[in-house]
């Protein structure tokens, strides 16, 4: 079947600022807008989640500095979420997790995206996740799929898909 869902795969919308958690198999999806998605992910079992996170407030996204709101509100989300993934299936070891994001094409939002991606990359690393990937898209339309049972992201830019 390759690296694309089934067709009959329940579809959840994931909007940002946002998480879902799932143990069945699902389709996670999002359409980012300077924003990242975290896919995270158990290598061995069928659990996971999808966290939508803002690399900035509306209207911001030239401003090089992560401000505290935007970073501590992600933390928050990310904080939240692992505790109840934990939670939900607490004999689960081998987490692992994608980072996919799409940012403005200036300097300071590449800057920014590239900023918060390596943060949330130690922050993962800290908590035991191991990060597999983390792109950056600089694509105006960018939507991502995510089926947690079989770890597999797809990723939808202006026409060109990419699966890993």
């Amino acid at each position: 079947m390759g690296d694309t869902a089934p067709v009959s795969a329940q579809q959840l919308q994931v909007a940002a600022d946002d998480y879902r958690i799932t143990s069945a198999d699902v389709l996670l999806c999002a359409q980012l807008r300077s924003s990242m998605v975290v896919c995270l992910y158990d290598a061995v079992g069928e659990s996971g989640a999808m966290l939508h996170l803002r690399l900035a407030a509306p209207g911001q996204s030239r401003d090089p500095n992560l401000t505290d709101n935007t970073l501590s509100g992600n933390l928050s989300l990310l904080t939240r979420a692992l505790r109840e993934l934990s939670a939900a299936d607490p004999r689960t070891q081998h987490w692992q997790a994608r980072l996919v994001a799409q940012s403005e094409d200036h300097d300071t939002a590449r800057a920014r995206c590239e900023g918060l991606q390596a943060f949330i990359g130690e922050f993962l690393k800290d908590a035991g996740i191991r990060l597999v990937s983390a792109v950056a898209h600089l694509e105006a339309q960018v939507s991502v799929q995510f089926r947690p049972a079989m770890g597999q992201v797809q990723t939808l830019t202006d026409g060109s898909s990419g699966a890993s």
